[in-house]
């Protein structure tokens, strides 16, 4: 039987997960398992945004507050994870790092997982979550086979942000000021 994509969310959940838990147990393998943290991660959000959090929205409108917040949650743990992949792997800031990034994830998950998928599940028929499953998983291996991106956060990213988070004066200010006024 295939997969639905709530099916593989929940598995990639899992692999990220154990990805911490050797990050965890293994730091001489710690460059080779942020870098896998990071593609994975990077992928799985795009597609989840692209693909399901979209199609979720559309199905039952009363979770488009979860699924921003959920978008919310993506931003705010891939800037812990840039500052995982900034930190020194043998020294003790990058042990404070990967707590962080794992909280901030958990956290994403626990609610996804109670609030987003099961909303998921009552409001898209099966034969949609199979065929929303492939769509999730080609946009997964298509964020996968692209160049890494620089480190950091785009000017067009920032302005977004500051636009939603009401900060005043956005469109001006240059990618320096964004970051200074958002705070991150």
């Amino acid at each position: 039987m295939p997969l639905n994509v709530i099916d593989l969310i929940m598995a990639d959940h899992r692999d990220v997960e154990m990805i911490f838990e050797k990050l965890r147990r293994e730091p001489e393998n710690r460059p080779a398992l942020v870098a896998e943290l990071a593609a994975k991660f990077v992928a799985h959000a795009r597609a989840e945004e692209t693909k399901v959090y979209s199609e979720l929205a559309k199905a039952a409108p009363s979770e488009r507050g979860e699924v921003h917040h959920g978008v919310e949650e993506h931003h705010e743990a891939e800037e812990l994870l840039a500052a995982l992949m900034a930190a020194d792997p043998d020294r003790p800031e990058f042990a404070t790092a990967l707590e962080k990034l794992v909280k901030a994830v958990k956290h994403h998950v626990e609610e996804e997982e109670s609030d987003i998928l099961p909303a998921m599940a009552k409001a898209i028929p099966a034969d949609r979550l199979i065929k929303m499953g492939r769509s999730f998983s080609q946009a997964k291996a298509e964020e996968l086979a692209k160049p890494p991106k620089p480190k950091g956060r785009t000017k067009e990213e920032l302005v977004e942000q500051a636009k939603e988070k009401g900060v005043e004066g956005y469109s001006s200010m240059t990618k320096d000021e964004l970051v200074s006024a958002l705070g991150t």
